[in-house]
């Protein structure tokens, strides 16, 4: 009996002493833990910079387009219908009529030009009535222009030139020579074609043709 109770005091106190050494039972540790929240506290936030992004202008290079000089001078040619005025000689009296001309020129660059130039046309004689007149006109002039802008421009012409009348009715077969004149205006619709209106009169002796105004087409090579 008394070993009994001797073994439960000693029993007791080794369990006393154990749960006093701090061996038994779960013990929670928060040495680790701390050290990681000190650690993450230390680290400092890197500063990212915000990226700038410049706007490059790219410069347009307005294409300036340069006027193109103006041709001067070279070969050109005008295809024109004409009106004639008639006129009175040696008795005979003619009304107005129509025709065609074609003029071949060559321009020297300064607004000189010459031109060698036919036309054909045909009349009614007044008296005797219903009878029909013709011309053969040859003709070489010289031709001045002045540009009054970049499109328009003047013109003056002198020259020579051989007529032959024609009126087979009346067996009429005569050629007269003389100074012929006029001038006009031209319009420049681009670099090779133009527009040419002129008058043009003549000192020939005997015509019957009479003073002639023309419109046509000029077309410079």
């Amino acid at each position: 009996m008394r070993k009994d109770i001797l073994a439960t005091i000693l029993l007791g106190s080794l369990s006393t002493g154990l749960y006093a050494g701090g061996d038994i039972g779960g013990i929670t540790t928060f040495e680790n833990t701390d050290a990681a929240m000190a650690e993450v506290e230390s680290v400092e936030p890197k500063k990212v910079e915000p990226k700038v992004i410049k706007e490059v202008k790219k410069e347009v290079k307005k294409e300036v387009k340069k006027e193109e000089p103006k041709k001067e001078g070279g070969l050109y040619v005008v295809a024109k219908g004409i009106s004639i005025a008639g006129d009175d000689a040696n008795g005979l009296s003619t009304d107005s009529g129509y025709g065609a001309g074609l003029d071949l020129g060559y321009g020297f660059g300064n607004g000189l030009a010459v031109e060698l130039g036919a036309n054909f046309a045909k009349n009614k004689l007044n008296n005797p009535a219903e009878n029909e007149a013709s011309y053969k006109t040859v003709d070489l002039s010289l031709v001045y222009t002045f540009d009054i802008t970049k499109n328009w421009g003047i013109f003056g012409k002198v020259g020579y030139a051989q007529e032959n009348t024609k009126i087979n009715a009346l067996n009429v077969d005569d050629s007269d020579n003389g100074v012929i004149y006029g001038g006009g205006l031209e319009y420049n619709i681009n670099d090779n074609y133009g527009i040419v209106a002129e008058y043009e009169g003549s000192a020939i002796d005997n015509s019957l043709r009479g003073d002639v105004v023309g419109l046509g087409l000029k077309y410079n090579f």
